[in-house]
């Protein structure tokens, strides 16, 4: 017999077993056990208006299957299940004694005989209470129901035919020992190598330098349980969906005025015209106050050096500041030009000496064309979007402020000479044209950074980068696998979002960022840039730190929560890959594990080479712990720190999506008129301008590393698979941890006017799907 009742909160569903005794269940008179099943479906959705029910079918749960001596008969549970929000059933049977600890669980849908309309159905956990102990079986997976007359063999409408969920914190298959079981594990991989597969790289990108991806090229034929949750997804949809109305109304109206002749392009005669337009493009889209406040407080001091170098350390873009180890080569012929007063009555060569030059450069922007095919669609004109190769020498004063004293800038796609830019000297007006060339020469640079940012820094680390690993994971670590349960929170994200950008990044002509970037036309050649310098090395943050040589460096804030959020992620790492793997030994006999490692290089990595420095063969514990710190790093925290914060920075003049003139020649007198005519139109900011909120705002389908209940952002814990008591005695310490980083953060930021929140981990999401 079932009995089944509705509940809601994981903890009230286990409350009941405070009270339960310790003997055994009494056994009915025909020797049966009771078992209680609850069953959580549904996803946590915080804008939900109404609870959908899925009553398209029957669930049918087995115990043990497989197993010739404990399989219990397939049990029907015939309940309606929460479908958007979270909600749980609960059901009660009698068993036979002989089906015992359930240790493998079978989770099937059969709809009924004559419904054609059926919707899947996300099973978030299914929980078995037996003799007084709890047996906790982690899904987060869809299942579509099949009619019952035909069992399916293979997937069907991107679901699985059913689920073979394995209890508790999950093992390494040469610790199973059951031969039913190991069949599971095998079956489950079986059926993901069926759904999951890597791109033919040769047949879909030819000889392009980029890691391997999942096959799959339209968004709404992935595998669901690789698609966002519907529910949050639209959601997340709503929230974007003003800006990209507005940006597709502009430019039909754009095509439209053009074609009868009364087009006027949306230029701008002053800074302030910017900065007005700045802010009435926020009031108009209803952007949220508080970002503005804080773009607002930028806009006034944009302009000013010390601003500069503290967006270096602190900004969207700070992850490429190096020290300077020589003056020949790239800074040779510019570096005497520099006046001493700006080395506070140093020499550059005595600078350097002191350790006191720093540099950011932008080689990856190297033979890419300049950009502006697409300029027409978005502005209404033709233009040309000029790529400049650009690199700055920076100074650390004896107070310790980062200020920038030389800018190179070369247009080198039409063979012209590099020029060099000083700082005017001090006392020089706004007026005065040494300080206007000290300004564009800023706006170059910025320009160029913002382009190398946006593909190099975001796209190709934090999502190209990330997605060879999600694939390499679902392939080869069955859902048993407690590798799996670690990473699952980390690397669900990134496929969808990813499938969804390449058709925007892999073909230009289509759109997207070619219709405001300068380099929009050559991501490509960008591509290739930047993934020939790339390897596994770059993940490994404080060892990236060290090489860059900026320790040291006052004021790098954003150095200081990444190494903070690091060592806290590896200390959770390692304790978690500890409860499963006893010594170095387990790694190497983990053929699942080894498996991950070799197709990362194979089909990851192939073009690469040596593989981009990446292992192999993992051969001992503190290898997979490095390995698996840094997977889990960049998809969050590197992730955040080049995803939000954008928009505050965002301001034309401040960082210009594109520049409409090629760099000045170096006897060019400036004037703010050149300056204006070199800004890109108001249709092009404001499409960067949505682009920078959209991508910086925290949306509803986002987990983080810290819950925040002031936000509603839910935590780490019912998000993840790990679900044993040890891992969440894992995932607490872990939390605790943050906890308190985070109030380190919030102490230092005590009376500070620029505050510096983009690490906090309760602004951290767990994965990459922004």
């Amino acid at each position: 017999s079932t009995q089944s009742t509705v509940s809601s909160g994981i903890n009230a569903e286990y409350g009941m077993l405070k009270s339960c005794v310790t003997a055994e269940y009494v056994m009915c008179s025909d020797g049966d056990i009771p078992y209680t099943f609850i069953i959580h479906t549904g996803t946590r959705y915080p804008q939900i208006g109404t609870v959908k029910k899925w009553a398209d079918g029957v669930m049918i749960l087995t115990l043990n299957p497989g197993s010739s001596l404990t399989e219990s008969r397939d049990l029907a549970v015939k309940e309606k299940f929460a479908l958007d929000s979270e909600g749980s059933v609960r059901a009660e049977f009698w068993l036979p004694s002989s089906v015992g600890e359930p240790k493998l669980l079978k989770v099937d849908l059969r709809s009924h005989l004559l419904e054609v309309i059926k919707e899947a159905l996300y099973v978030r956990e299914v929980v078995v209470l037996y003799n007084c102990n709890v047996y906790r079986f982690p899904v987060k997976n869809y299942l579509y129901p099949h009619n019952p007359v035909h069992n399916p063999s293979g997937p069907k409408m991107g679901c699985p035919p059913h689920l073979l969920i394995r209890e508790g914190a999950g093992t390494l298959r040469h610790n199973e020992t059951e031969d039913f079981i190991i069949k599971a594990r095998e079956d489950d991989l079986e059926m993901i190598h069926s759904m999951v597969q890597w791109v033919d790289a040769e047949k879909e990108e030819g000889t392009l330098l980029y890691p391997g991806y999942l096959s799959v090229v339209d968004y709404n034929k992935l595998p669901r349980f690789l698609q966002f949750k519907d529910a949050k997804l639209d959601a997340y949809l709503a929230l974007k969906f003003k800006g990209m109305r507005m940006v597709a109304l502009n430019t039909v109206a754009n095509v439209m005025e053009k074609a009868v002749g009364v087009f006027h392009k949306e230029e701008f005669n002053s800074l302030q015209e910017y900065k007005d337009h700045f802010i009435k493009t926020a009031k108009d889209m209803d952007w949220s106050k508080m970002e503005l406040y804080k773009a607002t407080k930028i806009m006034d001091i944009w302009d000013e050096d010390e601003e500069f170098g503290r967006e270096v350390l602190c900004g969207p873009h700070a992850i490429k500041l190096t020290k300077v180890l020589s003056l020949s080569g790239r800074w040779e012929q510019g570096y005497d030009k520099i006046p001493s007063e700006l080395l506070e009555g140093q020499s550059a060569s005595e600078a350097l000496e002191r350790g006191l030059l720093f540099e950011v450069t932008l080689d990856e922007l190297e033979g890419v064309p300049h950009g502006g095919n697409q300029s027409n669609k978005i502005t209404g004109s033709k233009q040309i979007w000029y790529v400049t190769m650009a690199d700055c020498l920076l100074y650390q004063t004896s107070s310790g402020k980062l200020l920038p004293v030389l800018i190179r800038l070369e247009n080198k796609n039409d063979g012209e000479p590099q020029t060099w830019w000083t700082p005017p000297p001090t006392g020089a007006g706004k007026e005065d044209p040494k300080y206007l060339k000290w300004l564009l020469a800023k706006m170059y640079f910025r320009s160029s950074d913002l382009n190398r940012f946006s593909l190099c820094a975001h796209f190709c680390r934090a999502h190209a980068v990330g997605e060879a690993f999600a694939v390499a994971a679902y392939r080869n670590l069955p859902n048993a696998h407690p590798v799996l349960r670690l990473l699952q929170p980390h690397i669900q994200g990134v496929v969808p979002v990813n499938v969804q950008a390449r058709v925007i990044f892999m073909n230009p002509e289509k759109g997207g960022f070619s219709m405001f970037l300068g380099v929009g036309d050559g991501t490509r050649e960008l591509f290739e840039n930047y993934f020939a310098r790339f390897s596994y090395e770059e993940l490994l943050f404080p060892a990236d730190v060290g090489r860059r040589g900026v320790m040291d460096v006052p004021g790098y804030l954003h150095r200081d929560d990444m190494l903070t959020s690091w060592g806290i992620v590896g200390e959770y790492v390692k304790e978690m890959i500890e409860l499963s793997y006893n010594s170095d030994q387990d790694v190497k006999l983990d053929q699942e594990i080894q498996n991950f490692a070799r197709e990362v290089v194979e089909h990851g990595y192939h073009r690469f080479e040596n593989g981009a420095g990446f292992p192999k063969t993992l051969e001992t514990r503190e290898m997979l712990i490095q390995y698996m710190t840094a997977i889990i790093f960049n998809f969050s925290f590197f992730h955040a720190s080049v995803n939000f914060d954008q928009f505050q920075y965002s301001f034309c003049p401040n960082i210009p999506p594109a520049m409409r003139l090629p760099p000045p020649n170096q006897e060019e007198e400036i004037t703010m008129k050149r300056i204006m005519s070199s800004l890109p139109l108001g249709e092009q900011v404001f499409l960067s301008y949505n682009v920078a909120y959209n991508l910086g705002q925290i949306s509803p389908i986002e987990v983080f590393w810290l819950e925040d209940s002031a936000e509603d952002r839910q935590g780490l814990l019912g998000e993840n698979l790990a679900v044993a008591p040890a891992q969440e005695t894992c995932i607490r310490k872990m939390t605790e941890k943050m906890r308190q980083f985070k109030g380190q953060i919030d102490e230092r930021n005590k009376g500070k006017d620029m505050k510096f929140t983009l690490l906090s981990p309760n602004n951290v999401p767990l994965t990459t799907q922004n």
